[in-house]
């Protein structure tokens, strides 16, 4: 009877182990408006994170992109059309999902590391109008 309550004790704590520690995948909702990106939280533990991005727009379609940066998030380097130049010096370009359509709510799966990080929309001109973000994972 001993051996029966243990080994129950111990497949509940081994069960147990993922809710305590977090290292299931996370999940992040992210809301891209005309001319805002916003998450609900501005830091993340570390590994993979699910960024389920919504265009709330009514009006034009918007795309999410994803630097490893320590630059501040309206400074990153641009391009001579004054978009951001994902290859620029300072930026590492991550992972990005294009052409999300108003209404439209598309998926993008990354295991991040940690250090800062910057998400934007880099459709012409819709970053320097506002539409960055930025987050830190530990």
């Amino acid at each position: 009877m001993k051996h029966h309550r243990l080994l129950s004790i111990l497949v509940i704590a081994l069960l147990s182990v993922p809710f305590l520690t977090g290292c299931g995948p996370k999940n992040v909702k992210v809301s891209e408006k005309s001319y805002s990106l916003d998450m609900a939280s501005n830091s993340f533990k570390a590994g993979q994170i699910t960024f389920s991005i919504t265009n709330d727009a009514t009006d034009q379609a918007h795309e999410f992109v994803i630097f490893k940066t320590d630059l501040p998030e309206d400074q990153l380097p641009l391009n001579s059309d004054g978009d951001v130049d994902e290859n620029g010096q300072g930026v590492s370009h991550i992972d990005e999902v294009e052409d999300i359509q108003p209404g439209e709510t598309k998926e993008l799966s990354v295991n991040l590391e940690p250090g800062n990080y910057v998400a934007i929309c880099n459709m012409p001109g819709h970053y320097t109008q506002g539409m960055h973000f930025a987050f830190s994972v530990k």
